[in-house]
């Protein structure tokens, strides 16, 4: 499982990149894609290692998604450093606004993390937000619609995580 946490961990020298690229469209565009790449491939790398048997603890269930938001975080904390564009930085980082008291909640009830599975509407909102921020970054001007398509997406993603888990016909 190696491999799968290092393309995750890659994500963090990634974003540092991304500060040191900002206004720089083709090194910010290539690096944003770059990012969901290695987010793409790590998934992909455990769940094969776990089918040739090779298993450890489940530490890319947490490690995935907390590198993905210090990831945001860098890059949000850099846009607001250049541009001071509240609406772009919220509208970014809505999924991880609304989510957070969420997964708090969630946690406190002591409800299982292991049931908080990927689904097809947060990968897409994921990919939105990689967008989203490498637009924000590469260029600033385009950023507010490429922004709202994310954050529409991300709380869609929340309503439909909270939708499943709350569902009676819920089998757990």
């Amino acid at each position: 499982m190696w491999l799968a946490h290092a393309l995750t961990l890659s994500r963090l020298p990634i974003a540092i990149g991304l500060v040191v690229a900002y206004g720089q469209t083709s090194w910010a565009v290539a690096l944003v894609v770059l990012a969901a790449a290695t987010d793409a491939a790590d998934g992909n790398v455990a769940r094969a290692m776990q089918r040739r048997g090779r298993t450890t603890p489940d530490i890319g269930g947490w490690l995935d998604p907390l590198v993905d938001k210090v990831f945001v975080v860098i890059v949000l904390a850099t846009i607001w450093w250049h541009t001071r564009e509240v609406w772009v930085i919220g509208l970014i980082a809505a999924r991880e606004i609304v989510l957070a008291p969420l997964l708090a909640l969630y946690l406190i009830l002591r409800r299982p993390a292991s049931h908080l599975h990927a689904r097809a509407l947060g990968k897409a909102a994921t990919i939105a937000q990689f967008v989203a921020c490498g637009v924000a970054i590469a260029r600033p001007a385009f950023a507010l619609p490429v922004a709202a398509v994310a954050g529409v997406l991300g709380v869609a993603a929340v309503i439909d995580y909270l939708v499943r888990e709350v569902s009676p016909a819920r089998t757990r």
